[in-house]
């Protein structure tokens, strides 16, 4: 019986002595799972493009087509945490860079239409309400409120045609900043004597343009038949505009 008692104190010993290192083992494991699953959500809500497109884009339009999406989606973590200066900056160099000039008649085969930034970069073919719509949706995704930014018609002058910019306001009263893809660097809209501002719309309204300031309200974007297709094209692949 004197060497049971002995075995069971030795074993109670031995287990006081490991206890500690057990709970500490314990508790590595469980911070160790707890940071693996906030970096799987952290990776899930950087997800913002849906994880299907990147599939759709590589079966439809090949491995290249795939590659800019990814591209796009590097470009909102790289920029997602900057400055909004930084943030105009590097949405008006990758998009001007990314995606060909292209006509709508020469690669959709209609005199007007404005694709979603799947189908730009997809199909790696823009014309300049396309470049527009890109930009506005990735800076309102980076988190720039919607009314600094507005989808602005001008006429340029050294070409004598209709044009798209986006503008931005850093303020109500400022003079704008303008994205274009026909100049890669952004200048304030006083600066851009080529362009004749005619109107500018965002999601929530219309304005008669003007040099300096917001501009005269005019209506509803949603009266504009190619926006209302645009938004539901763009819903349907999990993007709001």
């Amino acid at each position: 019986m004197s060497e049971i008692h002995l075995l069971e104190g030795l074993l109670q010993r031995t287990g006081t002595l490991l206890a500690p290192i057990f709970k500490g083992l314990l508790k590595g494991i469980v911070t160790t799972f707890l940071i693996g699953l906030f970096v799987l959500l952290r990776a899930d809500d950087n997800q913002w493009i849906k994880k299907e497109l990147f599939v759709q884009a590589q079966q439809e339009f090949g491995s290249g087509a795939e590659q800019r999406l990814h591209d796009w989606q590097a470009l909102y973590e790289d920029l997602r945490d900057e400055d909004e200066d930084d943030q105009l900056r590097g949405v008006n160099h990758f998009f001007n860079n990314a995606v060909k000039y292209v006509s709508d008649e020469k690669h959709w085969g209609q005199k007007d239409y404005w694709a979603t930034p799947y189908e730009s970069l997809t199909t790696h073919g823009a014309d300049c309400e396309d470049f527009v719509i890109a930009k506005y949706y990735t800076l309102k995704e980076l988190g720039v409120k919607v009314e600094k930014l507005r989808i602005t018609y001008v006429k340029a002058l050294r070409i004598n045609q209709a044009h798209m910019v986006l503008t931005y306001f850093p303020t109500p009263d400022a003079i704008p900043l303008v994205l274009d893809n026909l100049i890669g660097k952004i200048y304030p809209a006083n600066r851009r004597k080529d362009l004749e501002p005619v109107y500018s719309f965002n999601a929530s309204g219309m304005w008669l343009e003007r040099m300096k300031g917001q501009g005269i309200r005019m209506g509803n974007p949603n009266k504009l038949d190619l926006w209302t297709g645009l938004r539901l094209r763009m819903s349907a692949q999990g993007m709001e505009i």
